[in-house]
């Protein structure tokens, strides 16, 4: 094969990426979080490959656990999270990821850590660090060097050539996954967020249950099922809007269905929303309660997460 191009193309490449001051295990670091959350770092470039760990300059006591997540940039939702249990001195300890990284750029932050686990940074140029306040909803610049490195093999080198027509590849998701949460209390006149699920993708179905469930008579949309993004609120659906009457107990459109069944003496309902609505952050399954009384509610929230 010629040319050097096609052979560091090909090439096995094991490459480390990091932007701190070389410390190494065992040194002490002059500065250092205690059971910080919600601080982050940013590599801008080259971070094309396999991923194979995050690294982090960190000490616990073999018993509490750090948690890191990690997206393309901050405005993204994670793609994916890893925790350890830090061994108790001070040393770079690895978090295995092992997974294909398809983007030029990798943003990673600490987002659990428990309170026997400290991390290090230092406040030298150049400044990576960012801050996510309130609990990464937005990130803003911080001028320190969080102690966080990324491990790949087969990083390709130089960037990507660009002529001609380029052509836009559907981002690939990882398969259906699930964020639910049950036994959630909405007292009547109620606004609630049932669930969250953290990431980025698009959803493919959400489904809302509770009990007791009242029968509709009167022209009065009692149950009302919205769908939030990190850009505000995205869908928003009613019972009469599943029916497709002011009095009917169950029905089903073009969105979905509201389905009603008894158990003993207790009446339930399911509403399910099939919508294909995307996401870069967050996706929130919010309900409001006009029934007149109070309910136990459970929400669901399935998801094409991208990878």
């Amino acid at each position: 094969m010629g040319g050097q191009n096609s052979q560091d193309s090909t090439l096995e490449r094991r490459s480390l990426i990091w932007n701190d001051d070389g410390i190494l295990d065992g040194a002490v670091p002059d500065a250092f979080y205690e059971a910080e959350v919600y601080k982050g770092k940013f590599f801008t470039r080259g971070c094309r490959g396999m991923l194979e760990q995050l690294q982090l300059y960190c000490i616990g006591d073999a018993v509490d656990e750090i948690t890191l997540r990690y997206s393309p940039h901050p405005c993204a939702g994670p793609y994916g999270e890893v925790t350890i249990v830090p061994a108790a001195a001070w040393a770079w300890q690895d978090f295995p990821i092992e997974e294909m990284w398809n983007y030029d750029s990798l943003f990673i932050w600490v987002v659990e850590c428990e309170a026997n686990v400290d991390w290090a940074y230092d406040a030298v140029q150049p400044y990576d660090g960012h801050d996510g306040a309130p609990l990464g909803a937005t990130w803003a610049d911080l001028a320190i060097r969080p102690f966080i490195r990324a491990v790949y093999t087969g990083e390709t080198p130089g960037d990507v050539p660009v002529s001609g027509t380029l052509n836009t590849i559907e981002v690939p998701a990882v398969g259906a996954q699930v964020a639910a949460a049950g036994g959630v209390a909405v007292a009547d006149g109620a606004l609630v967020n049932i669930v969250t699920f953290h990431g980025a993708g698009t959803m493919l179905r959400a489904t809302w249950g509770g009990f007791p469930y009242t029968v509709p008579n009167h022209r009065v949309a009692y149950y009302e099922l919205q769908i939030f993004t990190e850009e505000g609120l995205a869908y928003s659906v009613t019972n009469m809007d599943m029916t497709q009457s002011p009095i009917a107990v169950s029905g089903r459109n073009s969105e979905g269905e509201l389905y009603t069944f008894t158990v003993g003496a207790v009446d339930y309902f399911i509403m399910n929303l099939r919508a294909p609505i995307k996401f870069r952050r967050l996706l929130t399954m919010r309900v409001v309660n006009l029934s007149g009384v109070n309910m136990t509610c459970e929400g669901y929230l399935y998801v094409n997460r991208q990878m």
